[in-house]
């Protein structure tokens, strides 16, 4: 579970301070997608950035998995990231000379001292995450030898590595035509029931909305539920 709780964030502007967030309430539940939308530069990033904790809210609480986020140093908000949150970004972000297969390797080495046995365990899920994706056949390739739509297919198994109880995707359709899309949105409704992980999805594209368990508009930093959930 994710829980955006009355949320604010500011970004200063010369002398005085420019709102992104104004108090903004936001529930994702484990196993439902819920799509975030709204025009461009109505807030979307600023939201997934308090959600991901890669920005504190100015006022108002962001709770992962039931660790209050907002109470934690840096060094805790990263531990957190790490361990219950996956991010799959706008663009896949691939490593050039790695396999698919070797960039969620890489990911199992990230975790700090005294985590070798929980290292080699995320090692052993590395193809059974590759199946899961349907690359399976592909996990010697390199991201030169995939397609776009195959990439961004390696960057969300890569962020499930770990098992998160929350994922976060930011437009994971925007570089695919509307097949690929439509496979991307599908494959990740498909593993956010099987895994039963809370996901927010960042989308301008609407035409996937079926994919959505439920929608919250945000304009001007303001969000509104447009779907509730099922």
């Amino acid at each position: 579970m994710i829980l955006l709780d009355d949320v604010t964030l500011t970004y200063p502007d010369g002398d005085s301070r420019v709102t992104a967030i104004d108090h903004v309430s936001l529930e994702g539940r484990p196993g439902l997608v819920t799509g975030i939308t709204g025009p461009s530069g109505s807030g979307k990033s600023s939201l997934l950035a308090l959600a991901a904790t890669l920005a504190r809210p100015d006022t108002g609480r962001v709770v992962v998995d039931g660790v209050d986020a907002t109470g934690l140093s840096a060094a805790g908000r990263t531990a957190l990231r790490r361990e219950r949150i996956g991010i799959v970004f706008q663009q896949p972000q691939l490593l050039p000379a790695l396999t698919a297969r070797e960039q969620l390797c890489v990911m199992a080495e990230l975790g700090g001292r005294g985590r070798r046995a929980r290292r080699a365990a995320v090692r052993g899920r590395v193809d059974e995450l590759l199946d899961a994706v349907g690359l399976g056949d592909h996990a010697d390739r390199r991201p030169a030898q995939l397609s776009g739509g195959q990439r961004q297919r390696v960057a969300i198994a890569r962020a499930l590595v770990h098992e998160p109880r929350v994922l976060l995707v930011d437009e994971p359709t925007s570089a695919l035509d509307s097949t690929r899309g439509a496979e991307i949105m599908a494959l990740l409704s498909r593993l956010t029931r099987e895994r039963d992980t809370a996901t927010l999805l960042v989308t301008h594209d609407l035409v996937h909305a079926g994919a959505l368990d439920a929608t919250v508009e945000v304009v001007d930093g303001r969000a509104s539920l447009v779907a509730s959930p099922v």
